[in-house]
């Protein structure tokens, strides 16, 4: 079986431009591990070699979730290797071709670049950069959602950096061969600039861009195309695939990808932080947003509040009227039918004639909301009633509440059973001769009143329900227009004085955003002129302090102790000159 090391190799994994990745098995630790070896066409170069060990090295000191942990680093013969943990799955290049990027959550993207920036901002904080951020360098486990970032720094190893003049057209700084994948190299890195933590937020930007996307920001067809295109800043228009994602998302990504360094954001956990800014924004609901962004929500709430309760005595005075009114004009057709019968059964009561009375409860019987008649004469004994097996009984007083009645000629009872009986005397030329007590159904009565109350109750649900929507909507409205103010002034105070809030002529905040704008642009104009003032004064300060303090001697020393060893390797570049010029001079 083949070795490299100790390592016994199990099989290939992969193969690269510059290495190739082996299974390997560590039989002191009994692990499955992976090799990465150089090439051997690279491997045949010294400073390749030493630019591999090193790079490895450097990777090596990394320990952290998001990037790949690297346990041994050493030469076989003449084929310097790393060793890595074994991750099973695939990369996030692999991932992307075999997902729509419509099918990317909101939080889960943020989620991941969240991890690949968090990754950067622990290698630049050991003053490692990785000079090749791109999908295929990702390792990504699409179950838990979790990245982690290989090839630190082995996009370089081919390409030592290549001094170049500022002065020259960018088109002309290009270097070549050109170090890294093409279409996530940085403009800077294009023209001769040694990779730096801003080129990587460059590439992290463009994977971004796939991510929101699912396509590259440049559509050339050619390597040359390509480099016009990322060097004139002619990138796609972001469109994301998704809608809903948040704004600040995708102008996190533009500024990743801006054409000059100065203008991306300033680390990669300052990408971090932002990314959390919007990640907490993200999907808040109305219940969190309240418990979440209490004082925001406390005057909305409390006017809900207030507003619910006056609907509320409102709906329950209706309520209360509207059955006294429907209960007044019940008592008022019981005491005219029960006061009517009266009348009637008067004359048939004096001469006793059961048989007209038995008439006349039969014919009132028809009707359906007469639960029973009863006519009784002066003795109390009943002569007529719906209920046949009641004549000749004597009446007897039903179980029931009264009825306090502001007419004291009719008592009203209300029974157990929602009757409501009217009692009512019958008299014959102001003499009395009987009483008539007549029943009605009151079950309609409750009925009817709690219909009307299950059509307040709706009333008032849906006057809540749009009363909520809409002071919920204007709450959030407001506050979102904070958030991207507050976004605004954060952007400024991070010394992105470009950054500008688009308005439409419809929003009544546009005035705001219109004098945020101008405040940016102030801001804007303010500081060019002094960050020139500043350099040309720190110039002449420099130079002042080197010709004419302390002797030549003290001089020549302080100049070779300022001196950058690049600039006295190339004697094409002006500012070389210049600084030997100053040695000349006594």
């Amino acid at each position: 079986m083949e070795r490299i090391g100790r390592y016994e190799i199990v099989r290939e994994l992969g193969r690269g431009s510059m290495s190739i990745v082996y299974e390997a098995f560590d039989s002191r630790i009994d692990r499955h591990l992976a090799i990465k070896v150089l090439r051997r066409k690279f491997a045949s170069d010294v400073n390749a070699r030493q630019r591999f060990l090193r790079e490895a090295r450097a990777a090596g000191s990394l320990s952290h979730p998001n990037v790949v942990t690297v346990f041994d680093v050493g030469q076989a013969e003449t084929s310097p290797y790393m060793v890595m943990e074994l991750l099973r799955g695939q990369t996030l290049e692999q991932w992307l071709d075999q997902t729509k990027a419509t099918d990317i959550e909101a939080g889960r993207l943020i989620d991941l670049v969240t991890q690949l920036a968090r990754g950067l901002a622990h290698a630049h904080a050991h003053g490692v950069i990785h000079r090749d951020v791109k999908p295929a360098n990702i390792h990504y486990d699409a179950g838990s959602n979790t990245a982690k970032m290989m090839d630190f720094g082995i996009a370089a190893i081919d390409t030592p950096h290549r001094p170049t003049s500022s002065n020259q057209p960018i088109a002309e700084r290009i270097a070549e061969p050109i170090a890294g994948t093409l279409t996530h190299l940085s403009p800077e890195v294009l023209a001769g600039d040694p990779p730096g933590q801003r080129s990587d937020l460059y590439s992290l930007g463009v994977v971004l861009y796939q991510l929101l996307t699912g396509t590259l920001p440049f559509d050339g067809e050619s390597g040359e195309e390509i480099i016009e295109q990322i060097i004139q800043h002619r990138v796609r228009p972001l469109e994301p695939s998704r809608p809903g994602l948040p704004l600040e998302l995708t102008d996190l990504a533009l500024r990743l990808m801006a054409l000059e360094p100065d203008s991306r954001p300033s680390s990669a956990m300052q990408v971090v932080e932002e990314l959390e800014e919007i990640r907490e924004g993200l999907g808040r609901g109305l219940l969190q947003e309240a418990r979440q962004r209490s004082a925001e929500w406390r005057w909305p709430v409390v006017t809900g509040l207030a507003v619910a309760l006056v609907i509320v005595l409102g709906l329950q005075y209706v309520h209360y009227r509207q059955n006294q009114a429907m209960a007044e004009a019940t008592y008022a057709f019981g005491d005219a039918l029960a006061s009517l019968v009266a009348q009637e059964t008067a004359e048939a009561l004096i001469l006793e004639d059961t048989t007209a009375l038995a008439v006349l409860v039969s014919d009132f019987a028809a009707n359906p909301g007469i639960r029973h008649l009863h006519i009784a004469n002066d003795a109390g004994i009943i002569q007529a009633s719906t209920d046949p097996f009641l004549r000749g009984e004597i009446v007897t007083d039903s179980a029931g509440r009264r009825v306090a009645r502001e007419d004291g000629s009719v008592e009203l009872l209300q029974t157990a059973e929602q009757v409501l009986e009217f009692r009512v005397p019958v008299r014959y030329q102001a003499r009395r001769v009987g009483q008539v007590r007549l029943g009605l159904d009151g079950q309609t009565l409750k009925e009817t009143a709690r219909a009307t109350l299950v059509m307040l109750t709706a009333v008032f649900l849906t006057s809540l329900t749009a009363l909520a929507i809409g002071l919920a909507w204007l709450t959030r409205r407001q506050q979102r227009v904070l958030r991207r103010l507050a976004w605004g002034l954060k952007r400024l105070q991070r010394g992105q004085f470009q950054f500008r809030l688009d308005a439409s002529p419809r929003d009544e905040f546009a005035h705001a955003y219109r004098e945020f704008n101008r405040l940016a642009v102030r801001l804007e104009e303010s500081t060019r002129p002094a960050k020139a003032t500043t350099t040309d004064a720190g110039e002449k300060s420099r130079a002042s302090s080197l010709v004419f303090s302390g002797s030549p001697d003290e001089t020549q020393e302080l100049l070779d102790s300022n001196q950058d060893p690049e600039d006295a390797r190339d004697p094409d570049d002006p500012g070389s000159s210049n600084i030997r010029q100053l040695k000349r001079k006594p």
